[in-house]
């Protein structure tokens, strides 16, 4: 009786014909590469475009360290979704807008825990809708984490493209952080790299997660989550240190050099202005608001005593430099031209608005929403070319 090899030879010779074919395509390369020494396989370098993953649907729920951090936040999934181009929904709400703004920022501009019609960038769109009677869309383009070089980044490759009227940018304490710790924002001192701005990727034969990734998403998110989980049950203090891009520079001493951490902020605030008016777009600036008092509550001081005790930063020293920021954003909207929304002087610093240092809860959203329509409304009537439309007086919360 005739084994498989002898049943089958066309397809053994049509194997080994490949094998061959494969071995000879191998070889040839090796053969090139050895020759010009011209191009070596393994290393891409990319630039990151730090967006939400588009077309994410699912929730943010605060996790026992947001609620440690914090005491105004209430923990509950909060409903998160992204739209095809990674823009926080919902942000398109006409198909054909008489008006479109955007917002850029990092997670104080994003909302995360916050219900969708709660956050200022969507809540202000609706503002202007109102008392203007014109279709508003409002897109929040913020994003956990990012600083202003990631949002010039955003500007350019994906906010230029929907022509927008108006682009709001507002950044404070990511940029601190990164020049206060790296001195650069091009710096890959911190660990992960999620916020380096040039990636570098390895070449594979087979990416076999990305395989998996493309073939099972919804799975494959579900696992990578319950694998974080587990490792945080089971071993917290190693997955937070693990986790924390500065752990390197825990307990080493800083020194602030304040005049070059302010000018490389300004410059970046420059080129978003220039950027803007290059497009015909008009660019606005925002402070950030924040619980950074003279006499901090008992909650600001224990989130700030970490600096002070790991890089000889003290509460006042910190609190003097992000004061200098949101005044370095007032000073270059005004040298500039561009319109600057000062929510650190409205928005008051409370925890009824503010659930840690910087972030809004609900309250200070809405609040939030109000103080920036209102510095909106004359540009919008500029641009429309009718007269400004009337202001409303700002009344103190409480009176």
């Amino acid at each position: 009786m005739k084994n498989w090899f002898e049943r089958n030879p066309k397809k053994i010779f049509v194997f080994f014909l490949c094998l061959l074919l494969l071995g000879g395509v191998l070889v040839t390369e090796k053969m090139l590469a050895w020759k010009s020494h011209t191009y070596k396989s393994g290393l891409t370098r990319v630039i990151r475009l730090r967006e939400y993953e588009p077309l994410y649907q699912g929730t943010f729920t605060p996790s026992p360290d947001d609620l440690r951090m914090a005491d105004s936040l209430v923990k509950k999934p909060y409903p998160f979704r992204i739209d095809s181009d990674g823009f926080i929904e919902p942000s398109r709400v006409h198909a054909h807008p008489d008006l479109t703004l955007v917002f850029l920022g990092g997670s104080t501009t994003a909302c995360c825990y916050m219900d969708e019609k709660e956050r200022f960038p969507y809540q202000v769109g609706r503002l202007l809708e109102k008392e203007t009677k014109l279709k508003v869309n409002s897109y929040n383009s913020g994003v956990g984490g990012n600083f202003s070089l990631h949002s010039l980044d955003i500007l350019l490759n994906k906010v230029m493209p929907l022509k927008p009227d108006i682009v709001v940018m507002m950044h404070n304490v990511n940029d601190l952080t990164v020049l206060m710790f790296a001195n650069s924002y091009w710096s890959k001192a911190f660990k992960g790299g999620n916020t380096t701005p040039v990636v570098v990727l390895k070449k594979r034969f087979i990416d076999f997660r990305l395989l998996v990734e493309t073939l099972i998403p919804h799975l494959y998110y579900e696992l990578r989550n319950l694998e974080r989980k587990i490792r945080r049950t089971l071993k917290p203090k190693q997955a937070r240190k693990q986790e924390d891009e500065l752990r390197d520079f825990r307990g080493k001493k800083l020194v602030i050099d304040q005049a070059k951490l302010l000018e490389q902020f300004k410059m970046n605030l420059r080129l978003f202005i220039n950027m803007c008016k290059a497009r015909d777009i008009t660019p606005v600036l925002m402070t950030m608001a924040n619980r950074l008092k003279d006499q901090p509550d008992p909650l600001i001081n224990r989130l700030t005593a970490g600096l002070e005790r790991d890089q000889g930063i003290t509460y006042k020293e910190y609190k003097e430099i992000f004061d200098l920021f949101n005044e370095a954003i007032r000073q270059t909207a005004a040298a500039n031209g561009a319109t600057v929304i000062d929510l650190a002087g409205a928005v008051p610093q409370e925890r009824e608005y503010i659930y840690d240092i910087v972030h809004f809860n609900g309250k200070g959203s809405k609040f939030a929403s109000q103080v920036i329509a209102e510095g909106l409304k004359p540009l919008i009537a500029s641009k429309a070319g009718h007269s400004p439309l009337p202001a409303k007086p700002h009344i103190p919360p409480g009176k």
